[in-house]
């Protein structure tokens, strides 16, 4: 270890900068704590006063205005002894950046630097620096070179490597750089096989049990390798009739429909099918990024909170109207009882809609498990029927809706069934411009959300107060219909009263009033 190691400064510094130095370290040791620590660091202090400063000028203004070259300065300071002196404001001068690539190369040939043969009386300062500067000059043109997706960049500038950063091939930075690749092709966004296949010559790399990469990127590594056929395969998968899970979640994902179909693809989904749609979802956004950002609002999770939502809000609404429609049509006499019927519409419709969850509830999972045959029959019928342009499924979807109507029209009216499959009709072709917005169209336009439902409010309100009206008309007043008659004085008198006797006279039906 040298006195500027143990002062922690370069050769070039100047008397006051080294009294400065030797002043605060004196703060940190003691003669008394570390009598040997003490004497090294006074030792060191005498050897850098020692220096001759007058040899350091000379050397550098030497440098910076001598014709010659580095070879033959480094000939003369051999001579004259100050050959460290030299290495020293070399290495200064190429950590700053004053020196080009030849003369850059020879120092790092002649000085063996960032190698164990170059001198231990370095600074250690120094050489951190220009090892970090190096493995950065050494790591840009790498990185560019696959964020810009060039594969003949990357394979030039790793190619070119080994002859222009030639300490790289030596311990320890050889092993840091085959870290640092293994690293970079595991998790950079983009992948090239090109780049992989240079990558495993160049560092060794290869399928059995002694290879150089490190055992945990190895395996990303090869996961990602066999990217394109995993992707491959999964688009097949996407292509083929939904009969299993993952068949169903690889259509949810990569199967050309829009956000509308995807939504209601989804809403037939299980537990099973959602497991392997978050497996599927968790593969393309490690390993396949381009592919996500090309999926419904760039992302592969686009289908987050479907699993919970429950789209049901047209089934509640046409059961409501049709029961109302069919309390109408079923009474007999609606003169000044519209609202009382609106009543019994309203509670044959929360009958309605508790039974109907219950059954589909059952339904369900039970239509699930014929699924395969259930897909096979939606393929002879026509898209439009549904509002996505999806099959319908006629077990899992019109054998529950036939039941509902039929039940409807058997219970109510039959224009309650038919009001049923208006409303689900005109549901479907309002819902569809707005089913391929990623986002819900309340979130986009709040403002007109929250006016939409006042509006409803007041409507609803209106609704009322006009029916209230028109079954007040039909009501009779104070003045109409049956008034009350005036009881007979006699109908409470014995047949042998003198006074009530026949032939009845107006005192016996309106008596006499007392006269004071």
């Amino acid at each position: 270890m040298t006195c500027w190691n143990v002062l922690g400064l370069t050769p070039d510094a100047d008397s006051r900068t080294i009294k400065r130095q030797y002043a605060a370290l004196l703060k940190q040791t003691r003669p008394d704590d570390d009598p040997e620590g003490f004497q090294r660091l006074r030792e060191a202090y005498e050897a850098a006063l020692a220096w001759n400063p007058d040899e350091q000028v000379a050397g550098d203004v030497l440098i910076e205005t001598c014709d010659q070259t580095l070879a033959q300065h480094y000939q003369a300071a051999m001579t004259d002894g100050t050959a460290l002196l030299l290495e020293v404001h070399l290495l200064q001068r190429c950590i700053d950046g004053d020196l080009n690539a030849d003369d850059t190369r020879w120092a790092f040939e002649t000085f063996s630097w960032l190698t164990a043969w170059q001198r231990l009386e370095l600074p250690a300062e120094l050489i951190g620096t220009l090892e970090f500067q190096q493995r950065t000059q050494l790591q840009q043109p790498l990185h560019e070179a696959l964020g810009h997706k060039d594969d003949a960049a990357f394979l030039a500038a790793y190619a070119a490597t080994r002859g222009e950063y030639a300490w790289v091939n030596n311990h320890p930075h050889a092993d840091w750089f085959n870290e640092w690749l293994a690293r970079l092709l595991a998790n950079h966004h983009y992948w090239s096989s090109t780049v992989f296949e240079a990558v495993c010559a160049g560092q060794n790399w290869h399928g059995g049990v002694d290879h150089g990469c490190p055992a945990g990127d190895w395996a990303q590594i090869l996961k990602r390798q066999q990217g394109p056929a995993f992707m491959a395969r999964q688009r097949a998968l996407a292509a083929e009739p939904p009969y299993s899970p993952h068949q169903r979640a690889a259509r949810l994902l990569l199967a050309p429909m829009s956000l509308g179909q995807r939504r209601a693809f989804a809403q037939r989904f299980d537990e099973y099918d959602w497991k392997a749609c978050q497996q599927l979802s968790a593969d393309i956004y490690a390993d396949h990024t381009s592919v996500a950002e090309g999926m419904p609002g760039g992302t592969v999770y686009f289908w987050q909170g479907w699993e919970s939502a429950m789209d049901t809000w047209p089934w509640i609404v046409a059961l409501v109207l049709s029961c109302l429609v069919g309390a109408l049509v079923k009474a007999e006499d609606l003169a000044g009882k519209v609202i009382p019927t609106l009543g019994q519409g309203i509670l044959w419709s929360i009958g309605a809609v508790v039974c109907a969850g219950i059954a589909w509830q059952a339904w369900r999972p039970l239509a699930h498990q014929y699924r395969v045959f259930d897909e096979q029959l939606s393929q002879r019928l026509p898209r439009s029927l549904s509002p996505t342009h999806l099959p319908l499924l006629p077990i899992r979807d019109l054998v529950p809706g036939l039941v509902l109507a039929a039940a409807l029209g058997y219970v109510l009216s039959p224009f309650a069934s038919l009001t049923l499959v208006v409303v689900l009709a005109l549901v479907g072709l309002i819902k569809r411009p707005f089913m391929n917005q990623h986002t819900p169209w309340t979130a986009r336009h709040p403002r007109w959300a929250v006016l939409s439902g006042a509006l409803f409010l007041v409507g609803a309100v209106a609704l009322y107060a006009g029916l209230k009206m028109l079954d007040n008309q039909h009501l009779l007043t104070r003045n109409q219909g049956l008034q009350q008659w005036t009881e007979r004085l006699c109908s409470r008198m014995p047949r042998s009263v003198v006074e009530c006797q026949a032939p009845a006279t107006q005192a016996q039906w309106y008596g006499q009033e007392a006269k004071p």
